[in-house]
């Protein structure tokens, strides 16, 4: 083929967007439909999907396949848990696509999908239209358990990626709204805070031998156990399930605190672990609005041991 300077061009706009482009963006670049047409005769281009193309000797990757997803579709960027993916929040990897779409978009798509919802809040990532993280944070809450959503949060929050406001902001927006996992993220972002409310130790402690109580196993507690491992250094745990060698503690410092005392916690969890004890954490948070998922993580924990004693 002939190398233009509209090929010129198109191939520096593709370097920027992993190797694709639109069918639009390539008319903005003075490609015309018989230009379009012989590149597709030629097999200079690939068209995965309508209105897309590919240069053929770009690399098929998964951040490829978001943007072919954002660009097939007009004012689409990529969410939910592709959009977790690409901001890189822990625990989350490439996966199938998600595309959000505007509402009056009726299209269909034949690798990703498509979700509708109108007021989300968008940014760039490597190129890509995306939900911002607050945005992400607020999408996938329904869709994931509290524990992997609270360690994005505060994933996020630690690394200075987003704040507080920003959270707020976005539960502002969906304030009186039904909207899904609206229930599991609004008292995570409230407790964050920073006039966040801290409840008493006695008063805590008191809602967690409540949920104790409710284990369908019955397990032994022992309340303000000694730690029961030899050590040169005093201490007791709040609650202790000896016959599962099972800890569980109530935190009720307030977030910033607990992220100050992270490095001296972390280290009693890994004695208690070097002596064959499993450590459980929770907050005010979980024991109040999460009371239930409370109960189903400790019966999950103490289950096995019990598979295994039988």
């Amino acid at each position: 083929m002939r190398y233009t300077e509209i090929d010129q061009r198109i191939g520096a706009l593709a370097a920027r967007q992993f190797g694709v482009f639109s069918r639009q963006q390539a008319f903005d670049l003075g490609a015309s439909e018989r230009f379009v047409k012989r590149r597709l005769q030629d097999k200079d281009w690939l068209r995965p999907v309508p209105a897309v193309y590919a240069l053929l000797q770009s690399a098929g990757t998964w951040k490829r396949q978001c943007k072919i997803a954002e660009l097939s579709i007009d004012d689409a960027a990529i969410a939910g848990l592709a959009a977790a993916a690409l901001h890189k929040l822990p625990g989350f990897h490439a996966g199938r696509v998600e595309v959000l779409a505007p509402v009056n978009s009726y299209c269909s798509h034949p690798f990703a999908t498509v979700h509708r919802y109108a007021g989300a809040a968008l940014t760039v990532v490597e190129g890509i239209r995306v939900t911002t993280i607050a945005q992400t944070l607020f999408d996938v809450a329904p869709r994931i358990n509290v524990w992997r959503l609270e360690r994005a949060i505060d994933d996020s929050l630690l690394g200075k990626r987003i704040t507080v406001a920003d959270l707020d902001e976005r539960l502002a927006f969906y304030s009186g709204a039904r909207r899904p996992g609206l229930p599991r993220i609004r008292p995570l972002v409230i407790e964050r805070r920073s006039a966040a409310w801290a409840p008493p130790e006695s008063e805590l402690e008191a809602m967690l031998a409540a949920v104790l109580g409710r284990l369908p196993t019955a397990p032994k507690v022992v309340r303000q156990a000694a730690l029961p491992w030899r050590s040169s250094a005093p201490g007791r745990v709040d609650f202790l399930l000896p016959d599962h060698r099972i800890i569980v503690e109530a935190d009720g410092r307030r977030w910033h605190a607990r992220y100050e005392g992270f490095d001296r916690d972390r280290w009693r969890d890994n004695e208690a672990v070097a002596h064959g004890y499993r450590v459980l954490r929770f907050t005010w948070v979980h024991l109040t609005e999460l009371a239930d998922d409370v109960v189903d993580v400790i019966n999950r924990t103490i289950v096995p041991r019990t598979a295994v004693a039988s």
